[in-house]
């Protein structure tokens, strides 16, 4: 291609303006300021990198985003080392924040560095925990699944603490949590680099939701929710997904949510729900086809292991107690430190003390099984321990006699096989 002395011209004039427009006017001493503060920030010395860094910030904003970056993370420092002189820090807040809205302004993502400015800003007792809220909510209901971890965390932590200030109500709580949460879910259910971030901002968030998480306050607001806008499918979804991992199903208006949720698209989650909502109106056919709906619809191997055990809950019910335990143990398969599973299994073993043994020593051995699956689910799982131990408790009462196993050949803590359909090892244990 060749160019005419105009074109030229014009081509140098026009990369000469475009280099000044971003570096400023003397681009020389901004790259040269740039290029010093950064390697101060890579050795994380920010004290050394506060000159070249501010200098780069007033003279050549629109250079790089890093300026912006990097910035937050120099004055992020310096609020912390200036702990004790609550004038100086939020002096470096305010300048913090100044960097977040100089950062939108040159190279916009509003929502997005919203989120990282609330979240800055929530860090700090002494910041205004009504303005970072209002930045972290603008931030949060614009990107909704595309919320950083950061943010969401950030965000449901705010509302905590506007009702810590009484400025927010109890169901204002629930809401800001009924979104986060549900943000957080699909982002779990995802493949990513980032979602290690998700899973440690959803432990974060159920840390916080403790004091708020009683079924009779969700339920109030779903229900409100669901009387106002009861077509409303993204309320429809949000209500089934936070009852159903609350265990709230009880209520009618799970009830009403999940089957029209299910009318209007069928999915895994829907006919789980719906398999959860037949077993607990004693259906247990309709249960069984629901949960086998859900295991062929489903989408990863952690719901699975939700979906075998709803199977083995309905088969149990039904009576078919060798189905159940096999349903079981693939949730097992899946999930191999789940205590819900072993707890059933147990649960399925003392059922079935009736129906196998042909003396009451060896009806009652069963027992003895089932609290061998009670103390596997408290050892792999803690969150099941009271539960357990109160089946322990409860079963031991029909565990054999010292006459009952000295007239089998037996004494207590001798090994025992128990028969019948189970075929598992136990140990001769003595009420």
């Amino acid at each position: 291609m060749k160019y005419t002395f105009l074109s030229l011209f014009l081509l140098v004039t026009f990369s000469a303006s475009a280099l000044q427009s971003k570096f400023g006017e003397d681009s020389v001493a901004c790259v040269t300021n740039i290029s010093l503060y950064r390697e101060y920030v890579k050795q994380k010395n920010y004290d050394d990198a506060l000159s070249p860094w501010r200098k780069a910030y007033l003279n050549c904003p629109q250079a790089t985003k890093n300026i912006y970056i990097d910035g937050a993370k120099i004055f992020n420092y310096l609020i912390d080392k200036s702990e004790g002189d609550l004038a100086l820090q939020k002096a470096y807040l305010d300048t913090l924040t100044a960097i977040y809205d100089n950062r939108i302004a040159n190279f916009g993502k509003r929502e997005y560095v919203l989120g990282l400015k609330g979240s800055d800003m929530i860090k700090y007792e002494f910041a205004d925990i009504d303005q970072a809220f209002d930045y972290l909510k603008e931030s949060v209901e614009g990107l909704q699944n595309k919320s950083k971890a950061t943010a969401l965390y950030s965000y449901f932590k705010a509302a905590t603490q506007k009702f810590s200030n009484n400025t927010f109500n109890k169901s204002q709580v629930l809401e800001v949590y009924a979104a986060v949460s549900d943000y957080l879910d699909y982002n779990l259910s995802k493949e990513s680099k980032s979602k290690k971030y998700y899973e440690q901002a959803s432990e974060n968030v159920e840390r916080l939701f403790v004091p708020f998480a009683t079924c009779e306050d969700l339920i109030t607001m779903f229900d409100a929710k669901y009387q106002e806008s009861p077509d409303d499918m993204s309320i429809i979804k949000r209500i089934v997904k936070v009852l159903d991992k609350k265990d709230c199903t009880d209520a009618t208006v799970y009830f009403e949510a999940a089957t029209k949720l299910h009318e209007a698209e069928p999915s895994a989650l829907s006919a789980y729900n719906m398999g959860n909502l037949s077993l607990k109106k004693n259906k247990s056919s309709q249960a069984v086809e629901f949960y086998k709906q859900a295991l062929e619809m489903a989408e990863n191997e952690e719901d699975k292991a939700s979906y075998y055990y709803g199977l083995s809950g309905a088969y149990f019910k039904s009576g078919n107690n060798s189905t159940a335990r096999s349903y079981a143990y693939k949730s097992l398969e899946i999930k191999p430190d789940w205590g819900k599973p072993f707890v059933l299994i147990g649960d399925i073993y003392a059922a079935s003390a009736n129906e196998c043994g042909s003396n009451s020593f060896e009806s009652a051995m069963l027992y003895s099984a089932a609290i061998d699956k009670f103390i596997t689910a408290i050892a792999k799982d803690s969150s099941v321990s009271d539960f357990a131990n109160k089946k322990i408790a409860s079963y031991s009462k029909y565990l054999p006699s010292n006459e009952d196993a000295f007239f089998n050949g037996y004494k207590e803590g001798d090994a025992y096989t128990v028969g019948c359909w189970i075929n598992e090892s136990t140990k001769v244990r003595i009420k």
